[in-house]
């Protein structure tokens, strides 16, 4: 749509059209597993940690949305949230969102590498990745035009067994998804067929210490799981523990293509 414009998210005054966006947007794109409930993502107005474009109509109505997960102190960077609204999609919202934040935030923040997440196509249906609170009947959007999206622009596939931290209080950690990287210097790439191990694995660390909290990030023994009374947080820490794993059985991960 040409009648789009695309801006950024930064302070209170954007507190409103963050609540329309949540809303009109992220609610039919994502579970409940897969966003934050609004008051937590509310930090995206501090445009700081999270960072947010959003693409508007002529009315002013937000109609899409890109956010990015920044990690300052290792110069990596999670695209997140990227949705258009139901009605809308398949007519360039999302290739316009991208076209005007990604070179925005490459020249503002100049990361070593962005990655994103996305659904695995060959998942069978209702399998992992399907949060504790989500209707398995409920249709979130076109998981396969998002990845399609993401090849376009050179995204290739780290083969590790990625697991989402959980976003919304009970709705557990989701797995059966792709870990993705979407662009990456020569610094964490020295080829464009492999990454440092290191930069994955610290990712995935600050990630879930900034999502859950440090305390709850961190993996527990199965017995002080069900010393809890969370039967599901043992499994949700074997997974991380073998996604960490993963990320640290050599110097280098390959890069495989969508």
């Amino acid at each position: 749509m040409e009648d789009v414009t695309v801006r950024f998210l930064d302070g209170e005054a954007d507190a409103g059209v963050l609540r329309r966006l949540y809303e009109a947007v992220l609610v039919p794109s994502f579970s409940p597993g897969e966003r934050e409930p609004l008051d937590r993502l509310r930090r995206v107005l501090a445009a700081d940690e999270l960072r947010g474009a959003i693409a508007l109509a002529p009315d002013g109505e937000p109609v899409g949305a890109l956010f990015l997960e920044w990690f300052g102190d290792i110069r990596a960077a999670l695209l997140c949230y990227f949705a258009v609204r139901p009605d809308l999609r398949g007519r360039g919202i999302g290739q316009r969102l991208v076209a005007v934040a990604g070179p925005h935030w490459r020249a503002t923040l100049r990361p070593h590498v962005v990655f994103a997440e996305a659904e695995d196509p060959l998942r069978p249906a209702g399998g992992s990745s399907v949060s504790k609170d989500e209707d398995p009947t409920a249709d979130y959007g076109d998981d396969d035009a998002r990845l399609r999206l993401y090849a376009g622009f050179g995204g290739r596939r780290v083969p590790v067994p990625y697991l989402l931290p959980e976003l919304s209080p009970g709705a557990g950690r989701l797995s059966g998804l792709l870990f993705l990287v979407i662009e990456s210097d020569d610094e964490v790439s020295p080829t464009p067929d492999r990454i440092r191990s290191t930069i994955v694995s610290d990712f995935v660390v600050r990630y879930f210490a900034r999502l859950e909290g440090a305390q709850k990030a961190g993996p527990l023994s199965p017995q002080e799981a069900d010393r809890q009374g969370d039967p599901h947080r043992a499994d949700d820490d074997d997974r991380l523990r073998q996604l960490l794993a993963a990320c640290s059985r050599a110097g280098f991960l390959p890069l495989l293509p969508l």
